[in-house]
């Protein structure tokens, strides 16, 4: 399988060009970044499981009519996706208090919300992302208000469906992150769904299945990634 230039590298992935104009492979790496943006490799096999994982999550959003970039698995860590116009907006959907969230208002950790939270940030490389709200992106021309309600409409949505699937396998969508880009005039879905942008509990036992169980000391990440994914497979 013939693979061209690096398009754009990150920490954890990288968009590779093909043969085909709006065509990009999507290589998922084993490492991790972990706080202070320092980043290790996990365990060997982590690509794969993120790549499968998203995968799985894609194609089941495709099926609630939910666009995003995915087109299909094409080796065990490479996803073939779409190329898009990307946002310079990433949007965090949090479902339980957890993290800085619990830090910035004093909520309980692990208080289930009454209503999804939905905020918005600034991507930018390398360093921290900025909260930002409508008038920032409005005044900055970051996205147009329509862009701005397709985009927190699409989030709802995907939100509740996913939800509901993690609820059927005894699984708390905490939160999750996403991001978007233009194809055509369609917002869609871009970048990955997997244990390293999606915080998941263990519905009853609050058992950790994401990135947070490195930081809690847990011994073995490649048991927790590979078991969430056992449970999206099933």
């Amino acid at each position: 399988m013939a693979r061209k230039k690096v398009i754009t590298e990150g920490r954890t992935k990288k968009l590779l060009a093909t043969e085909q104009e709006n065509v990009l492979h999507l290589e998922f790496g084993d490492e991790i970044v972990l706080p202070g943006g320092r980043t290790r490799k996990l365990f060997k096999g982590k690509g794969e499981v993120c790549a499968r994982f998203s995968e799985a999550l894609f194609r089941y959003l495709d099926s609630y009519n939910i666009q995003n970039h995915y087109m299909e698995l094409v080796d065990a860590n490479l996803l073939k996706v779409r190329r898009l116009n990307m946002m310079p907006l990433t949007m965090m959907v949090r479902n339980v208090a957890t993290g800085d969230l619990v830090e910035r208002f004093g909520v309980e950790e692990g208080t289930t919300l009454d209503y999804p939270v939905l905020e918005m940030y600034l991507k930018q490389p390398q360093q921290e992302h900025v909260a930002i709200n409508d008038s920032h992106c409005l005044a900055f021309n970051l996205a147009t208000q329509d862009e701005l309600r397709a985009i927190c409409r699409i989030a709802s949505k995907a939100n509740a469906i996913l939800r509901s699937f993690f609820d059927r396998r005894g699984v708390l969508l905490v939160d999750f992150r996403l991001e978007f880009g233009k194809l055509g005039n369609n917002i869609v879905i871009a970048d990955e769904l997997s244990p390293d942008n999606c915080r998941l509990w263990d519905r009853r036992t609050r058992k950790k299945y994401d990135f947070e169980c490195i930081r809690s000391g847990h011994s073995s990440a490649e048991t927790v990634y590979r078991e969430i994914l056992e449970k999206v497979l099933a």
